[in-house]
């Protein structure tokens, strides 16, 4: 008779201590991320999105929140580019982030809860928010808060 293999018990983590209507983004945002200028053209943005495997570039000025390019965003333009009636895909390295980028990013501040912030990234259908302040120059850019960092943060991950 063969002995049973005991397989080891994955012990669970304690629930957050904080209730996520009371967490902030501030406690979850992430404070390192990678950016893009807008003078940057889309072929260097996808090949940065595809070595840092990113969904979303946060295009700044200075540190001030100028947009947002969505790997969504360049997928169509590449699939533009690949119709036959189009020029080739050279033609990517023509086009600028500026031009394709969301000028008007939807964004949240530091002091959210993580509740309000769940709700405006389901409501408004994206993936991220980067986290702003007020700024002399604009909107300053101070983190980046994505649909897992709220994972994360629920399942203290």
């Amino acid at each position: 008779m063969q002995t049973p293999i005991r397989m080891p018990v994955e012990k669970r983590k304690a629930p957050p201590t904080a209730a996520p209507q009371r967490q902030r983004v501030r406690d979850v945002m992430r404070r390192n991320f990678i950016t893009i200028s807008r003078e940057e053209n889309l072929l260097e943005a996808l090949q940065l999105m595809r070595l840092a495997r990113l969904r979303h570039l946060v295009v700044v000025n200075e540190g001030v929140l100028v947009g947002i390019l969505s790997y969504r965003d360049l997928q169509d333009e590449l699939i533009a580019c690949l119709d036959p009636g189009s020029p080739d895909a050279s033609a990517v390295e023509q086009i600028g982030v500026v031009d394709r980028m969301s000028s008007s990013p939807f964004s949240i501040v530091p002091d959210a809860t993580l509740s309000e912030a769940a709700s405006r990234l389901d409501r408004l259908h994206v993936g991220c928010l980067p986290v702003v302040e007020p700024g002399e120059q604009g909107l300053r850019l101070v983190g980046l808060l994505t649909e897992m960092d709220l994972l994360r943060a629920a399942y203290s991950v």
